[in-house]
């Protein structure tokens, strides 16, 4: 790969970076692991396998990264590797829609979030930087604007106003002398 140009020689970089980044990441998981269950072995092999496992697991999550990374900026057209990259981003508003999600807390209150949900079309362009081919990528996506949240305290339920034949007998149970509203025969004089 000696014929790479300057560009191509900094996407390798980029995505060689990437893969040595996510390699460590599950090299120090797979590592912390194997040390938990190697927990019960000798400090020499416990040790020693928890290194042999995390170097294993780092070394093969960082060649998986890298190839995939490889083949993405590879042009489908003329096969020169690192050479393709993304030349222009377009996103285009379909719709939105303004969501609300309400979550009670614990002391009763409700938290109550709000936003706007954009639906886009979006088309990504990418340009081989070596047979100057250009493809497109097209896709759907999401993204929340505008978004709020607002606690919204407890408030107990209100004693309504009494109403109806219940609140026309409770009314009449209160009243002096036992006289009823609706029976005006049965007073006591």
């Amino acid at each position: 790969m000696t014929d790479l140009s300057q560009d191509q020689v900094d996407k390798r970089a980029a995505i060689q970076k990437t893969a040595t980044i996510w390699g460590v990441i599950a090299g120090a998981v797979a590592g912390l692991i194997a040390l938990w269950i190697l927990g019960g072995q000798g400090g020499a092999v416990r040790y020693g396998g928890a290194v042999i496992i995390a170097l294993a697991a780092g070394f093969l999550v960082s060649w998986a990264s890298f190839k995939s990374g490889s083949k993405s900026a590879q042009c489908p057209k003329c096969g020169a590797a690192f050479s393709l990259s993304r030349s222009d981003h377009v996103e285009t508003l379909v719709s939105s829609t303004d969501k609300e999600e309400r979550e009670e807390q614990t002391d009763k209150s409700t938290k109550v979030t709000t936003w706007t949900e954009d639906t886009l079309d979006v088309v990504d362009t990418y340009t081989c930087a070596k047979c100057a081919d250009v493809s497109t990528k097209s896709y759907k996506t999401t993204r929340r604007r505008d978004e709020k949240s607002v606690v919204e305290p407890f408030e107990p339920p209100r004693e309504n106003a009494k109403s109806g034949k219940r609140a026309a007998a409770k009314a009449d149970d209160a009243k002096p002398d036992g006289a009823k509203a609706g029976n005006p025969r049965k007073r006591r004089r």
